[in-house]
Order: C-alpha cells, then structure tokens, then sequence
C-alpha cells in the first residue's frame, strides 16, 4: 500500500522514554545502580538519563537514597520498561518539578525540553525512532513538539517527511511568534504545520468534558473556550492551522463550532482524539472541512470487553457513543490516523483489528461492531495527512479525493519514482487470530528502500 502516515507522533516523548543507559539487563537495584555510577563518573556534571527497569524483576520501587548516594547535585531520572514510574534522586525532583509516578507529557515538560536541547542525544534518538517507524511502513508523520521547534533542528538527515506542530505548555502561546514559523526553515524534509491546542482531559479519568454524568461523581473540568476561540482566530486569520484535541462529546462539539467559525483557504483545522464523536459534530466537521484525527488502536488499551471502562463510565450510557466511527464516515468527514507514539507504535494490522473489527485482545465479543471503520476508510486513514494529502505515492494519476501535496498520489507503472510499504501478507482477508502476526516486509521512499525486514 502507499507509504503510511502517522498523524499524531510524540518523538520528544518517545525520547524521554528510550534514551539514555539501558537498565534492562540489570537484575536488581543495586546493579542498576552501579550501572548509572559508572556512567557518572566518566560524565562528570551532565544529566543522567536512563529507562527500562523492570519493576516486577526487582520485587519493588527502587529507592531515591541509592540515587542521592551517587550525586546530591546532578539530576538523575531512570523510567521504567512500562512507562509506570520514575526512578529518581532529589535533584532531578527539584529540577523537573514532578514526582515518580507523575508520567503525563506537560507534567514531565521540563525534562522533556531539557533532553530536547541536547543535540547528540537527539540525532541518536532520531535514528532509533525513524528506523522504528520505517519498520512499520511510515513515511510521514506529524510530529508533536513543546513550545518550539527547536528538537529538530540538530537533526540533518531525515528519512520521513515531517510536518511539526506546536503545542504551548511550559508558557503560553506566543501569538507573534507562532505565524513566522510558517516561513522559517527547519531543514530538510521538515515544516512547521500549526498549533496544537488541549481544550478537556481523560473521559476514562473524569476530566473529559461531557454531556453526561459521571458515575464516579467526578466534576467534569471547567473549560475556558472563548480564551481558546480567541486563540483559534487570531492563528487563522494568519493562516496557522489548529488541532484541538477533545475527548468528551461535550468537548468535541464545542471544538468544531469553534473551528467551523474560523475557516478560510489557507488553514486546514483538525480535531484529535474525538473518543466521544457525536453526529452532531461530524455534521459541523464535514461541512467546514475540518479533519478527524482518531486513534484507531485505542481500543486496545483494554484488554477484554468486561475489563473496559466505557460501559460504566457515564451515568445511563451503555459505551455505544465511545469510538462511534460511523458518525464520521456516514457524514463524509476526512479521516486520518495517528497513535501519540509513544502511547502506540504504528500498526496497521492492530488497527484494523480494533477500529474495524472492534476486537480486543480476550473474549469473543466485539466493541460495537455496527458502528466500526470499515476497512478500506481505515486503509485508507493511514495514507492520509491532516491536510487531505497523501504521504506515500503510486506515480501516475491523482488519486480519489487527495490533494498534490508531499506524495503525488498516482498509480504504480514502471520506472516511475514510487514511496509504499509492502506487508507479508493480505491484510484484509487476514483473519482475526493471526493479524498480530502480519508485518511490514519491506519500506521504498522515492524509489529506495528505507527498511526491510
């Protein structure tokens, strides 16, 4: 199929989670330790970052007393192989402002940052996290970065076109300075595509913005959207594209009238997440053109359907409107997909799986299967940008209702300059049980192979 795109990607998460000294050989606390003093003591006075211990291998938490004994002054913060929990010393509580078990993104925004200005340990995380994405047929992606572009410019040679979008979190939004970027170079292969704004939290932790109820008495967040129509519209008439991200219904309609108001030719606005999306919405996203960014593999983040928590998180609600896909396809809206890697790692036969076969991972039941992504508007996702454009190309002629753009999106002939990825095996006529097995064999960009397996 065309080379993929990833249209939420979280590289400097990724990072912060990946790089440094690998802890997941050692099998115990104190040989973790040692591991981190040794490396300290060759790197006198520099931040140490390290990830992958294991907590059910070592029985326990480790200890912030065994960090302290090795610097009281050098920050040192070690994430585990789960991604559930921080091993660190007091300074780097002091220096990042979060505790061990804090593993939000803007929580961590200060370490993020911190490891982002580091140019050595970006260009290295780089290669690891292109190769990892080529492996799974991406050629694109939307990156998400904190505050400014600045992770990616140590980084001179790129494989994957990369389109990045700013979300504001360690200060506000710099309104003057956020339209020049639209005209300044970040090297190749790599733009600037817009503004990613958080208008609700988590439906599965109270803090969406619903119409409803919660059955766990949570008091859904008070969400300021003049402050955030204001923001919309000063970036728009600017010509900055915005990406809200919304979870609850309530968010998600509020979010497209915001967006509906503010459109015109030079802006392409997008709404992500949309866990919660109601007719209504999707009505208002078609007819002013705005994108919907899913999560197609989100529903395995439960195991079995008696283990999920969308059948009782809403006072009345059976979990029918939670990834109620057929509300968009049924009212024409371009549909792209995206993970928030580190959350996910792209993977199409996973998604098919769960968007459109609404399976999860125990059980014979399926999640709503009358309101699942048919398979080819799923397929069909993953070639696509927030801007309608395809990532990957068959040369030839342009294709169905895809934009020029990055791919010039035509059909495969010979000697024709080609970007697509090829799978081991059909993927729509894969059955359900044996999709998990289904890989990426081998990935072209422009004719050359990037990837094979």
């Amino acid at each position: 199929m065309p080379g993929l795109h990833d249209n939420h990607v979280f590289f400097s998460g990724w990072m912060a989670a990946n790089a440094g000294l690998d802890l997941s050989h050692a099998v115990s606390m104190e040989d973790a330790a040692s591991v981190i003093s040794d490396w300290a003591s060759t790197h006198p006075g520099r931040p140490v970052y390290a990830h992958g211990w294991n907590r059910k291998a070592w029985g326990s938490d480790p200890d912030r007393q065994t960090l302290d004994a090795i610097s009281t002054t050098v920050p040192i913060a070690a994430i585990d192989d789960a991604r559930s929990r921080y091993w660190m010393n007091n300074a780097a509580i002091e220096r990042y402002g979060f505790q061990e078990d804090q593993l939000s993104a803007e929580t961590r925004v200060r370490l993020i940052r911190e490891m982002c200005h580091d140019a050595e340990l970006v260009r290295e995380s780089w290669q690891r996290f292109e190769r990892l994405l080529l492996s799974r047929g991406v050629v694109s992606c939307k990156d998400i970065v904190f505050d400014d572009c600045d992770v990616h410019v140590p980084i001179a040679d790129k494989l994957l076109d990369v389109t990045m979008t700013i979300e504001p979190v360690a200060h506000k939004l710099d309104k003057a300075l956020i339209p020049r970027l639209r005209y300044r170079s970040f090297g190749p292969r790599t733009r600037f595509g817009g503004v990613k704004i958080m208008v609700d939290g988590v439906v599965a932790d109270g803090t969406g913005d619903i119409r409803g109820t919660y059955t766990n008495g949570a008091v859904p967040p008070k969400v300021y959207y003049d402050a955030i129509e204001a923001d919309v519209a000063y970036l728009s008439d600017r010509g900055v594209s915005c990406c809200l991200t919304a979870e609850g219904d309530k968010a998600i309609e509020r979010s497209a009238e915001i967006l509906a108001r503010h459109t015109n030719q030079q802006v392409r606005h997008s709404i992500s997440d949309l866990e919660m999306i109601t007719g209504h919405a999707a009505k208002i996203m078609a007819e002013a053109g705005i994108t919907a960014e899913i999560y197609p593999q989100i529903l395995g983040l439960n195991p079995s359907l008696q283990e999920s928590y969308m059948p009782t998180a809403i006072v009345g609600e059976d979990g029918s409107s939670f990834f109620h896909y057929t509300n968009l396809t049924d009212h024409n809206v371009t549909v792209t997909s995206g993970t928030d890697c580190p959350l996910f790692v792209a993977d199409v036969p996973e998604a098919l799986l769960r968007a459109s076969r609404r399976r999860f991972d125990q059980g014979e039941e399926r999640w709503f299967p009358e309101y699942a992504l048919t398979q080819s508007s799923l397929l069909k996702s993953w070639i696509r940008g927030g801007d309608s454009r395809p990532s990957g190309t068959l040369n030839g002629k342009p294709s169905g209702d895809f934009l020029p753009g990055s791919g010039t999106g035509r059909i495969l002939q010979r000697g024709a300059t080609a970007t697509f990825a090829i799978f081991d095996r059909d993927l729509l006529s894969t059955p359900d049980n044996e999709l998990h097995n289904a890989q990426v064999i081998e990935t072209i960009i422009d004719g050359k192979t990037a990837y094979r397996a």
